[in-house]
């Protein structure tokens, strides 16, 4: 991962080589001369845990850069660092609106605030009295406040279209901020970094001085890949509605604070419940309304796909709507452990105890991940004995019952056991019939009750492939320009339909597929190259891992290379949206299916 400081060298190498590759180009998309004019006035400020953060001299050059250029930049951005990356755009106003707080700096004096807000979190920063004037300069406009804004406005590397403007900070306030855009699809974003929170201020120096100190912390998530999304492996399941990965808020509605990171789509109220859950969505209630009362801890566990990450974020969610400063914190096992081991590595090992120790309620998704990770399961155990002693709710889930987690240590084990258990399974035909019909009215799609029953009996383990054989058909529906039929959702879906012969596709299969149909080594499609063709048959391939398999995000990153899950959301997202926008996406994806299971079959 390349370092914040050397972002605007980067910036400037992938310019010059973008602005000048030839048309037919095949590493670098094509610009027209109004492009390019608009890209060489962006200044680079700042890429820090995925955050592209890039200014421009005027409102018509932000809006148009976010109308026409956003995904271009965040693509090129992606295939150059090789991670997803988020976009923040702000405005840098030319005329200072105090004679001793300039709007506009130099890349000196933006490196130099930098290092300020580092010593923060390092505690050699000595604040003045409250009201006394700072000697310390303002943060860069983009870097402290556009940080601030993009934590919950930022744009999802590929998930762009419809932009809106926004604002950040306090309109004609002394030194405010530049303004950030929220670029989430269809959305405006608050005029507030609070909006939407009850009873909480606006922007304080030290609220804005803790956004900064988180964001720069290694725990920040990146959003949206990603997923997400809840978390990777099980966001989608039973029950899940909010939809795959982690989906930009409705109109007018802000982002759960970075604090929390509650997937805003994941509540009871898009919850269904079936037979299957029932159970456990009661159980959810119960710790939602009582925490630390009725069952302490919680453990939910089942297989990857069936909902148990939208029942997390959902008791996160009411939790807070009926105690509205109650400090919850969603985070997976997987990210708490880079957390910790970055807090170790950065010195700063007593802010990410106080960080978790502080909470009132605690949600760890996928603590089976912790195997095999002595150090972390420490301070996990550490962490939930001082929780459970101040009388804190601890929520966790897993793919197995606590007595199968043979890897972790025995204390974890037994203290898992200590609350209630219960599970979440397959859910049947009418559940997954009602998944369906729930899914379809959130996004504005009718489907027929026989098209319903006929995806709905033929997924019966995985919601991930429900929900997928859904997309297809309401993709192959619209671009066919033709009515949600059965018979429709059957030409649509006979390559991906479920063989009788229940044939099992493996990665090693679809990259054999793929490599021939793009005429590519394995080596290339697996390795670090970053031609467009090579991008695209990658993304397809991960894409249809998922859809294809069962294994889980981490395990298909591994195939292709040791990837981050986070790759893996994000190529998935990128696919789904372009096959229901490109035909000749569509009908590859249906290409490739169909001779993905004939080898299968061989």
């Amino acid at each position: 991962m390349p370092d914040a400081l050397d972002f605007p060298d980067i910036w400037a190498s992938l310019l010059d080589r973008w602005i000048n590759a030839d048309e037919d180009s095949a590493e670098f998309p094509r610009l027209s001369n109004r492009a390019r004019s608009l890209l060489r006035q962006l200044t680079p400020v700042i890429l820090v845990n995925r955050i592209a953060v890039l200014t421009a001299p005027s409102k018509w050059v932000r809006t148009e850069t976010e109308t026409h250029l956003a995904e271009l930049i965040c693509d090129v951005l992606y295939e150059e660092v090789g991670y997803p990356v988020t976009l923040s755009l702000s405005v840098e106003d030319p005329t200072p609106e105090s004679d001793s707080e300039p709007t506009i700096v130099g890349k000196q004096e933006r490196v130099q605030d930098i290092d300020h807000r580092r010593d923060l979190d390092h505690g050699q920063h000595r604040g003045s009295d409250a009201g006394a004037p700072s000697s310390n300069p303002e943060p860069a406009p983009g870097v402290q406040q556009g940080f601030n804004h993009s934590v919950q406005h930022g744009v999802q590397h590929g998930d762009n279209r419809g932009l809106s403007a926004g604002h950040a900070g306090s309109a004609g306030a002394p030194g405010a901020a530049p303004e950030i855009n929220s670029m989430d699809r269809g959305m405006s974003a608050p005029t507030s970094y609070n909006q939407g929170v009850p009873g909480e201020a606006t922007d304080t120096p030290e609220r804005q001085r803790q956004h900064w100190e988180d964001l720069t912390g290694s725990h920040f998530q990146q959003r949206g890949a990603a997923g997400g999304v809840g978390t990777a492996g099980n966001a989608g399941g039973a029950g899940n509605t909010g939809g795959a990965g982690d989906m930009p808020a409705p109109r007018g509605e802000a982002r759960d604070s970075s604090e929390n990171r509650l997937n805003p789509q994941y509540t009871f109220d898009t919850f269904v419940t079936g037979s299957s859950n029932q159970f456990a969505n009661a159980a959810c209630r119960a710790v939602a309304e009582k925490p630390a009362q009725a069952y302490n801890p919680l453990f939910i566990w089942g297989e990857s796909g069936l909902g148990k990450t939208h029942l997390l974020h959902a008791i996160g969610h009411y939790a807070r709507e009926l105690r509205s400063g109650m400090k919850v914190r969603y985070i997976s096992s997987e990210e708490m452990t880079n957390e910790f081991v970055n807090s170790v590595r950065d010195g700063r090992g007593e802010q990410f105890k106080r960080r978790y120790r502080n909470l009132d309620m605690l949600i760890v998704d996928d603590v089976q991940f912790l195997q095999g990770k002595e150090s972390t399961q420490e301070e996990f155990f550490h962490t939930f004995n001082a929780l459970q002693q101040a009388n804190r709710q601890i929520v966790l889930s897993s793919d197995r019952p606590p007595w199968q987690l043979t890897t972790l240590e025995d204390r974890l084990r037994t203290r898992f056991e200590g609350g209630l258990i219960t599970d979440v399974q397959t859910p049947d035909l009418e559940t997954r019939m009602a998944i369906l019909s729930k899914k379809a009215q959130m996004e504005g799609t009718y489907l027929p009750e026989d098209v319903l029953e006929l995806i709905a009996s033929r997924y019966e383990k995985s919601i991930r492939e429900l929900e997928g054989a859904m997309i297809r058909v309401t993709a192959y529906c619209s671009l066919s320009k033709e009515p949600v039929t059965k018979e429709a959702a059957e030409v649509a879906l006979r390559d991906i339909m479920p063989d009788p012969k229940d044939v099992e596709v493996t990665p090693q299969i679809i990259i054999e597929v793929i490599t021939s149909y793009f005429n590519v080594t394995p080596d290339e499609l697996i390795g670090k190259a970053k031609h467009r063709y090579l991008v695209t048959a990658r993304q397809l391939a991960m894409y249809l891992c998922r859809e294809l398999t069962e294994l889980p995000l981490k395990e298909i990153g591994g195939v292709f290379g040791g990837r981050d899950h986070t790759t893996v959301i994000y190529a998935e997202r990128k696919v789904r949206t372009t096959i229901q926008e490109d035909r000749k996406t569509f009908q590859q994806i249906q290409e490739l299916t169909q001779r993905i299971k004939s080898r299968a079959r061989q």
